[in-house]
């Protein structure tokens, strides 16, 4: 015998081929029926096992050989000598009349398979029982004992078939139960297609889909299924745990189909919650805790009665959603103060966070409701891309979120209760600190709490506690005469005490003798005024450049501006920009909200722009504008290459000039924080811009364009819309033809992106117009043309207009090659072989499809990706099915795999039409049903595509009211965005359907 290995362990895989390992090395088993006869011994471990027993489990009743006994010892010795090498000792012994098998407890994947199912049986939590059951299934590699011969072989993969179904059963109902799993609806949809009959798929899928949204459908999931089902055990309306054989006036168990049937049509909301409540689990998902309290003051003072009201208010929460208490009063007063005092004061109350935010109430334009709740959206966990378009529906999502939440919303500096209204939580568990300059009777369920001017000895002690007391003790009785002049406000004697402490030589009697003087000079009579009166005493002592940005930092409406956009528009380096404002913040004049973000209280911004108005000549005002403009259009560019790896022939679609470099950006998260977080600086750059003759729209036009390209994404796209719309409109004023037609592509563009196809195509044919009259032929704005031309496509492709379509993609294909963008002319031409496909021309199709996949290949990731999904459209469109799935998955898989979920559920529908077209209506559901989610999110029309593909393949597969419903809400997206010629065919389809 030869040397044998001198360590490793035996180990055996049945869940799948069957193989075995001596260590790490795979030990060659032979041929098939070794295996059979390896695998007959593996199933009865240590036990002996009969020659008759082996020989019926190989070869069956008909097919063994003459000599069966002899058959078995070869295929036995063969075995030996498989093992020989690596075991001193053979592992199959004989025993009497029959083998055995010695091997370790452990030493087979389907011992480790029994043992973990086993735990589970025991879990502990429903996280812990869903990993072991995870951990389980990891164990497969496929089809059990795949390949192998014989009757027990195949016993063997239907027993484990079996265990492994009722495992992954289980395991689903644990992900419906904790609700944490965006595509169990996909998994869940296609194991009941593959195993229809089985009530617990059933009842999964049914529970899904009505989480999804998807109700009528779970109903006819149902009404589908019900004929299949299997009786179900019956629930005694005299013991809720009482189960008994159907009869009458049982009720069906709760969680079986019939049961879920019931509750959705009565409502039952505990379908639509989470788990229910109870100690923290390990592995449970963990949900963001936003914490978005300004800092509280260290020398917070006085207040107490206020205070305490609003803890008592605050630890009276439940029962029902209210607004704990509404705080007004005057500018100044320090309301916010006392709001966010209070709320830190209860923060331990809401363990789940605290969300803050300054409505502007005060200012000429107030925040809007739906841009505050997409930022709330997405500080309680909820993606970008998942946050819905229009005000109703995010106040709607958002309260969905808070739902079992406890959570503080404190919104400051509200200018009515329209604006509050639907910031307001629906859950009772949750309060609500309002601070408004009026008072706000309409808000219903209201504490109402009016805020004052300290008190004489509250403020003293303020004064002295910022200023120094040793300082105040020096000179008596002026202390009380300073906070007289500031009007007991908060605000005004926070700015005098600030002055003094920053100021050792300044006396208090010159501090006051200044404020009077500064009231007598602005004729002061009420408190606002008073608080005028303490900003110019510690403007006036500003040093001229420490003067120079308080005034324009104010130059644009922004609620803060970051250090880098303020250097730029102070024209210094950011060291000494920083420097600058920080001493405006030590002497209060400016606060900031966040490290390197600096801005106004509201009434100081007031006073910072009256002094820009009137010391900041008009030339200067311009200058500052322009850097602040330059700076933001550079940083975008960055921005740009940074997210998308952009063409430098499309860098610049203007060739707009920009003189600075901007700010590094290194990656592309990096680059969509950034233009996300200083999208309200850019708005205020384009405003300045369009006010400002002297200011390059062209540079403004840009800026919102690069918004758009970075930030694709639902919450931003009527925000660049509209300042899209105010760009055209200055433009159109001052007869500059192509930030105009760049605009209106933008606004085109946007439009196009939430479905507002007649609209986006106006705009965009108004685009092509100017760029015409252009000659873009010659100059920048061909890349304009090209882009508006191309969208015009896929609006006219949208609307079944295909031959206008292939016109419009061919043009600007020829455009692109002319510019030397390959990427760009690969998408063009892909857009162009599709409409042509649709249009007959197949072969002229295919060969620019390839061409435009070629172009694409070379120029990144996601171009190559999206370049595989247009030839795979034509591919189809051309006769060569099989070419267009494995071209369709493969650019799925890519897309998957960088995260681009629109086109990721664009290749999904493509191959899901690829397998209905072919036949295979299960693959075809199933592929639908895997991205249907994602198009749902990203994609209307996207969405009512799959509706209407997964209709046709359940309605094939004999599901008529499940169909049914899918069609029906395929009809109504279309219907919605005006696509006329699909809707047209859902509805014929849903004719054809047998009525139910």
């Amino acid at each position: 015998m030869g040397e044998t290995r001198e360590t490793g362990e035996l180990r055996f895989a049945l869940l799948g081929p069957l193989r075995a390992w001596y260590g790490e090395e795979e030990i060659a088993l032979g041929r098939p029926q070794q295996r059979a006869l390896l695998a007959v011994l593996l199933d009865a471990p240590g036990r002996t096992v009969a020659h008759g027993v082996l020989a019926e489990g190989i070869w069956g009743d008909g097919a063994a050989p003459a000599d069966p006994r002899k058959a078995l010892q070869l295929l036995v010795h063969r075995l030996r000598s498989a093992f020989r090498p690596y075991l001193a000792e053979s592992p199959i012994v004989r025993v009497g009349d029959g083998y055995a098998l010695r091997v370790p407890d452990a030493g087979t994947d389907f011992a480790e398979w029994r043992r973990l199912l086993a735990e589970a049986e025991n879990g502990t939590s429903p996280h812990a029982t869903r990993e072991l059951l995870r951990a389980a299934h990891r164990l497969w590699d496929g089809e059990p004992l795949a390949g192998l011969p014989g009757p027990h072989a195949e016993a063997v993969r239907a027993r484990l078939a079996g265990e492994r179904l009722t495992a992954v059963e289980r395991r689903l109902e644990l992900d419906a139960e904790l609700d944490d799993r965006p595509a169990l609806t996909a998994e869940a949809a296609a194991l009941c297609l593959e195993h229809p009959g089985r009530p617990r798929l059933v009842a999964v899928l049914m529970r899904a889909l009505h989480r999804a949204g998807r109700t009528a459908e779970a109903l006819a999931v149902y009404e589908d299924a019900r004929a299949s089902l299997p009786p179900e055990p019956r629930t005694a309306p005299g013991g809720p745990g009482t189960r008994r054989g159907p009869g009458a006036g049982d009720a069906p168990a709760p969680d079986s189909p019939a049961g879920l049937q019931l509750r959705i049509l009565r409502g039952d909301p505990t379908l639509l919650g989470g788990p229910a409540e109870g100690p923290a689990e390990a592995a449970a998902p963990v949900r963001p805790v936003p914490e978005q309290l300004p800092a509280d003051l260290a020398d917070f003072t006085g207040r107490g009665p206020a205070v305490d009201a609003l803890a008592d208010r605050l630890a009276g929460t439940g029962g029902r959603a209210v607004v704990v208490s509404a705080l007004d009063g005057m500018g100044g007063v320090g309301k916010t103060t006392l709001a966010v005092h209070a709320a830190r004061r209860a923060a331990g109350r809401f363990p789940d966070g605290q969300l803050f935010a300054d409505l502007r109430g005060a200012d000429p334009t107030p925040r809007e409701p739906a841009a505050v709740l997409a930022e709330f959206l997405r500080a309680l966990g909820t993606a970008a891309e998942d946050v819905p378009p229009g005000t109703a529906e995010r106040s709607a999502c958002y309260r969905s979120v808070l739902t079992g939440r406890r959570v503080l919303v404190v919104l400051d500096n509200a200018a009515g209760p329209e604006q509050i209204e639907p910031l307001l939580p629906g859950s009772a568990d949750c309060a609500v600190l309002v601070t408004s300059r009026t008072r706000l009777p309409g808000l219903a369920g209201a504490h109402h709490l009016r805020v004052d001017p300290l008190p004489a000895d509250e403020a003293a002690e303020l004064f002295t506690r910022i200023a120094g007391p040793d300082r105040v003790a020096a000179e008596p009785g002026l202390a009380e005469e300073i906070v007289a002049a500031c009007g007991r406000l908060p605000l005004a004697v926070r700015i005098a005490a600030s002055r003094l402490a920053a100021d050792p030589g300044l006396t208090l009697a010159a501090l006051s003798e200044g404020l009077r003087d500064e009231r007598r000079l602005a004729a002061l009579d009420d408190g606002e005024r008073a608080v005028e009166a303490t900003f110019a005493l510690s403007y006036h002592r500003l040093t001229p450049e420490e003067a120079r940005a308080f005034r324009l930092l104010a130059l644009p409406d922004a609620p803060d501006v970051a250090l880098p956009c303020a250097a730029a528009l102070l024209g210094r380096s950011g060291a000494a920009a920083d420097e600058l404002l920080e001493k405006l913040v030590d002497l209060n004049l400016l606060h900031s909200p966040g490290f390197g973000r600096y801005g106004y209280h509201d009434l100081v911004r007031a006073y910072a722009r009256a002094r820009l108005a009137e010391e900041e000549s008009g030339t200067e005002r311009s200058a500052a504008a322009a850097r602040l403009l330059d700076f933001c259009l550079a940083t975008a560019r960055r921005a740009d290459t940074a997210a998308r790896s952009v063409d430098p022939a499309e860098q610049s679609l203007l060739d707009t000039p920009v003189t600075g470099t901007g700010r590094p950006l290194a990656t592309g998260a990096d680059a969509v924080r950034w233009m996300r977080d200083q999208a309200p600086v850019h708005a205020a750059a384009v405003a300045l811009a369009c006010a400002d003759p002297s200011l390059p729209l062209a540079q403004a036009a840009e800026l919102v364009d690069k918004m758009g390209s970075v930030l694709f994404e639902r919450t931003q796209t009527t925000v660049i819309a509209a300042l899209a719309a105010r760009i055209t409109e200055a433009a159109g004023a001052r007869g500059d033809l192509a930030p105009e037609a760049l605009a209106r592509y933008v606004r085109g563009s946007m439009l196009w992106h939430v479905n507002r196809y007649e609209e986006s195509r106006d705009e965009i044919t108004r685009a092509v117009v100017l760029c015409e009259s252009l000659a873009p032929d010659a100059g920048p704005a061909a890349r304009v043309w090209a882009k508006a031309l191309l969208t015009l496509a896929g609006n006219a492709r949208v609307n079944g207009r295909h031959e206008e379509a292939a016109g419009h993609a061919g043009r600007a294909a020829e455009v692109f090659r002319a510019l030397g963008a390959e990427r760009a002319e690969g998408g063009a031409l892909g857009e162009f072989a599709f409409n042509a496909a649709r249009g007959g021309r197949l072969d002229e199709a295919r060969r620019a499809a390839e061409r435009g996949a070629r172009l694409m290949s070379g120029t990144g990731p996601v171009s190559a990706a999206t370049g595989r999904y247009y030839l795979a459209r034509v591919l189809r469109l051309c006769g060569d099915p099989e070419g267009a799935l494995a071209a369709a998955t493969g650019a799925r898989e890519e897309f998957a795999r960088l995260q681009v979920a629109v086109f990721e559920a664009a290749a999904g529908d493509l191959a899901a039409r690829i397998h209905a077209e072919a036949g295979r209506a299960t693959l075809a559901a199933e592929a639908a049903e895997a991205v249907l989610p994602l198009a749902r999110k990203t994609s209307a029309a996207l969405e009512a595509a799959l509706l209407h593909t997964l209709g046709s393949a359940l309605a094939s597969l004999g599901r008529p009211r499940q169909a049914r419903a899918c069609l029906g809400d395929a009809a109504e997206v279309y219907a919605r965005l005006g696509i006329t010629a699909e809707e047209a065919a859902v509805r014929a389809l849903l004719a054809a359907l047998p009525s139910p």
